[in-house]
């Protein structure tokens, strides 16, 4: 593996990580309101965002990383909507999770990730 790559894994899976406090801070305030709050594994994100980081060094895409972050979100609100529908926890309200976590996930991506990949040296090609 290279150094650029390494380093791509790493800084998806640190801003992941970081980030984490709002989505387990924000189940436990809506726990407070709505009695039944499904399950999702946050804790996987830093995982998902590393490996995600990794293969947009990896492949040298030339594809403006908050793209590359928005279609993430929507691959992980397809997923936790499916997740819910699985378990039967399924909400109306859950149809919009892929939008969200687009738009959410292209502002993280363009605003910490890339700037952090470029300071450290982890972009497509070693740039």
């Amino acid at each position: 593996m290279r150094r650029n790559e390494l380093l791509a894994y790493v800084v998806g899976a640190a801003v992941a990580g970081t980030l984490l406090v709002g989505p387990y801070i924000g189940r436990s305030i809506i726990a407070v309101f709505v009695p039944v709050v499904p399950y999702v594994p946050f804790f996987l994100l830093p995982i998902v965002w590393g490996v995600w980081n990794w293969l947009y060094v990896r492949l040298e895409l030339r594809l403006d990383i908050g793209a590359w972050g928005s279609a993430l979100g929507v691959v992980l609100g397809l997923g936790v909507d499916a997740l819910f529908y699985a378990r039967g926890t399924w909400f109306d309200a859950a149809a919009l999770l892929p939008v969200f976590l687009a738009i959410l996930y292209f502002l993280f991506w363009r605003l910490i990730v890339g700037p952090l990949d470029e300071a450290l040296g982890a972009t497509p090609g070693g740039r």
